[in-house]
């Protein structure tokens, strides 16, 4: 009796899971199926499926791109996921590059940041008949489709052009903050563009230092504590901080409020968040480089558009940028205020 009980009770496990494992590949390439006629969330079978890789899914700024690029998708009848690394995530963007290609995606937008292994994962996609298409970092050595975003003279120009108009007597130490490889020879012209900007308006030129610290690897969470230490040491913060992206700006905002640094310590900031466009115009930010994210988005999906119908894209794509002043942060933190409660 107790035998029969044991057979019946290993043959109950092997059959679930037997039902398990039929269940998941049965699921898995019904997915790869049916990538030609995906179901969008109206109800509507779309005829491409495209997926958006970022560094930070909870990003305002990456949110804004991606509606942008979901709007100009649904209108070419294709239907766009994205897929974002954030404090929950398990995987990250070579993860999410595996997934695409097992998948057999109809085409990828990717933010690069020079992380090691995306050229070759951006080349593996390309090799695999899906067209990539980078985003605010271009990866020339790799066989991308396009590149939609700002080039690294125009990007680093304007970062120059603000702090030299920000410097002030004593200004000797800036920091540039950013999550991109600086060690890249065209990310190094950012970085040389803003050197050249600070010493041209020196009063101690021969005693500036401009320096870089990079939050590649770092989640959100490392780069606050990150930028916390740098409040603390020793030696005290730096006379300007260069944020290269929305994360730092948040993080340098935060941190000059907590450790009464503001007006203090200057920051050049990234994008126009409610948060940082209030920062601004109470004079905690001095300026925020605003990227239009209508157009990143819009292109980025026209691209891959292009190539699906053209098989050929244009190679770099443009995005308009420029600076947020005090001035101009009132104007527009009054304009978040009424399309957030319009007055009827």
């Amino acid at each position: 009796m107790k035998r029969k009980r044991k057979y019946g009770t290993i043959l109950l496990i092997m059959s679930s899971i037997l039902f398990l494992a039929y269940s998941v590949n049965e699921s898995y390439y019904r997915g790869l199926e049916e990538v030609a006629g995906v179901e969008s969330e109206i109800g509507r079978v779309c005829d491409y499926h495209f997926d958006m890789i970022v560094d930070n899914s909870n990003s305002t700024f990456w949110d804004a791109v991606f509606q942008s690029a979901r709007e100009r998708a649904e209108e070419d009848n294709a239907l766009l996921e994205m897929k974002g690394v954030d404090k929950d995530s398990q995987y990250d963007k070579i993860d999410y590059m595996n997934m695409c290609i097992a998948a057999q995606s109809d085409g990828i937008i990717l933010e690069n940041n020079g992380e090691e292994g995306l050229d070759q994962k951006i080349n593996e996609a390309v090799q695999n008949g899906i067209p990539v298409v980078t985003v605010m970092g271009d990866a020339s050595y790799s066989q991308r489709q396009s590149y939609v975003g700002v080039s690294d003279y125009q990007l680093g120009a304007a970062y120059a052009e603000q702090v030299s108009s920000y410097m002030r007597p004593g200004t000797q130490n800036i920091l540039i903050l950013t999550k991109k490889n600086m060690d890249d020879q065209n990310q190094g012209q950012i970085v040389t563009l803003i050197n050249n900007g600070a010493q041209a308006n020196s009063e101690g030129a021969a005693d500036m230092i401009v320096s870089v610290q990079n939050f590649l690897p770092a989640g959100p969470f490392d780069a606050e504590e990150a930028i916390r230490d740098i409040f603390q040491q020793e030696e005290g913060p730096p006379d300007m901080l260069v944020c290269m992206d929305e994360e730092t700006t948040e993080c340098a905002r935060q941190a000059v409020i907590d450790y009464n640094q503001a007006g203090k310590v200057l920051i050049i900031g990234y994008y126009t968040s409610e948060s940082i466009v209030d920062a601004v115009s109470k004079g905690v930010i001095s300026s925020t480089c605003s990227i239009d994210t209508e157009q990143m988005g819009e292109y980025s999906v026209q691209a891959l558009m292009d190539y699906i119908r053209d098989g050929r894209t244009s190679s770099y794509f443009n995005v308009d940028l420029h600076f947020v002043d005090e001035e101009e942060a009132k104007v527009l933190e009054r304009k978040m205020r009424n399309e957030k409660d319009p007055v009827e």
